[in-house]
């Protein structure tokens, strides 16, 4: 007697999972490391610890300190345009991406219409990405590039103010070991002295991480070894800024808003998937729900199929609206941050103008009216601090400047990376023709009424 097929595909089956892989490591759940909280108590002490005494005299007793790596009188001369576009160029994972947007270019020329369509809209919405990512690896280089200019520069009235400082502590000691009383006080000195040598140590730490920085950026090996001399034109862009004009102008270039645009001007029923990968980079949780494959479950949502359509049109709708208002605060704080920076040059400017007067005041007067020799080295030091600032405020309005430019996408363009799309322009998608209504509350499940035209 034979069996009926469908007999003999029950039996396979009982069979299968009964030969089947048993699972013996299913029995139990592993136990996770722990450590019981059972410290030993105690009291606390009297007092702090007495860190001079801990602390090895280095000026006595050998220390060997190991001083930081310092450069040579021969730099790696770096102009800004370079920096800007060889990080642009050089840039990892914008470079990974157009191999990912090759590997499309080979899907679309030998699969289907349907993941033809699919594969240009997301090609295109990878380029935009890669050029975003150029776009900021430019403004982080011109950034790290302004801020190493700015170190060497305040280094060098830096080196200054602790010579002259240097040379009133030598004065002071040599009044005290004469047995006169000096006008000044050796212990502040030697404080404020100890200071500036602090901040030169940490000029140094920092020339490091910029320089290591920037090798990274711009494509270099990174090496203590190598020092970059950065070439700047000093001169501060003072010209005013119409927030609203450099709002209108950046707007249409934003990377992050083209590609939603785009997404909803050619959002289709067959682009779904797309889509939701779009959706995701606005929160996890958006665009997570999605159909479950097989055709049992498509022919029991059939007719509810078409309705994600209209959700995802929606989202992307909010999302747009969203992210506009984000570029719209960011393009303008960066205006309003470059007029900042701007005011803050020009009172940093009328500060080393005011030192600078006293300074030369005090040194016509100086024989006639016997000017004491430390109140004129304050007066030096005082101008040496006043010129770093104004050199730090005018790095501060550079920087401004170019992360105005990263925020408005111009940076990228400048080194020749333009995205070229094949998408962008096309808006005919089922977002621009009949959608549901809005749901109201106390109106669940939605009944939405087709559009008439």
């Amino acid at each position: 007697m034979r069996l009926p097929r469908i007999c003999i595909l029950g039996l396979i089956t009982v069979a299968t999972a009964a030969l089947g892989c048993h699972c013996p490591s299913g029995c139990c759940l592993p136990a996770t490391p722990h450590v019981a909280c059972n410290l030993d108590a105690t009291v606390a002490e009297p007092g702090p610890p007495d860190l001079m005494r801990l602390t090895p005299d280095c000026s006595i007793e050998p220390c060997n300190l190991e001083p930081l790596p310092a450069p040579t009188e021969i730099y790696q001369l770096l102009t800004a345009s370079e920096v800007q576009c060889r990080a642009a160029t050089n840039a990892n994972t914008p470079n990974m991406i157009e191999l990912e947007e090759h590997w499309a270019s080979v899907i679309i020329e030998c699969d289907s219409k349907y993941v033809q369509r699919n594969m240009c809209l997301l090609r295109d919405l990878l380029e935009l990405r890669a050029t975003d990512l150029r776009n900021k690896a430019a403004g982080q280089a011109l950034e790290a590039f302004y801020q190493l200019a700015g170190l060497e520069a305040r280094r060098h009235y830096l080196d200054m103010a602790i010579d002259e400082t240097a040379q009133s502590l030598y004065r002071a000691e040599n009044l005290h070991k004469a047995d006169l009383t000096a006008p000044v006080d050796r212990g502040e000195i030697a404080e404020q002295l100890s200071k500036l040598e602090d901040q030169r140590q940490q000029l140094d730490y920092l020339r490091l991480q910029l320089t290591g920085q920037l090798q990274k950026l711009i494509g270099c090996p990174v090496s203590e070894q190598n020092f970059f001399w950065p070439q700047v034109d000093w001169a501060p862009d003072m010209n005013p800024l119409d927030a609203d004009a450099e709002l209108a102008m950046a707007l249409p270039q934003r990377y992050d808003l083209r590609a939603i645009g785009m997404m909803w001007c050619n959002l289709e029923k067959s682009t779904l998937r797309v889509a939701r990968g779009v959706l995701n980079v606005a929160d996890g949780a958006v665009g997570s729900v999605e159909p479950t494959e097989g055709w049992i479950h498509k022919l029991r949502c059939i007719r509810c199929s078409d309705h994600e359509v209209d959700v995802r049109c929606k989202q992307l709708q909010l999302f747009y609206n969203d992210t506009e208002q984000l570029a719209t605060a960011e393009i303008k704080g960066g205006v309003y941050q470059v007029v900042l920076q701007q005011q803050r040059v020009a009172l940093a400017r009328r500060a080393v103008e005011e030192r600078r007067a006293s300074l030369y005041e005090l040194t016509s007067k100086r024989d006639p009216d016997d000017v004491p020799v430390f109140e004129l080295s304050r007066a030096k030091t005082r101008m040496y601090t006043a010129e770093s600032d104004l050199i730090e405020q005018v790095v501060g309005l550079k920087v401004a400047i170019a992360k105005l430019h990263q925020a408005e996408c111009t940076l990228a363009p400048e080194c020749g990376f333009v995205p070229h799309l094949c998408k962008e322009g096309c808006c005919t998608g089922a977002c621009t023709r009949c959608q549901a209504r809005t749901c109201c509350p106390g109106e669940l499940p939605c009944k939405c009424e087709k559009c008439r035209k």
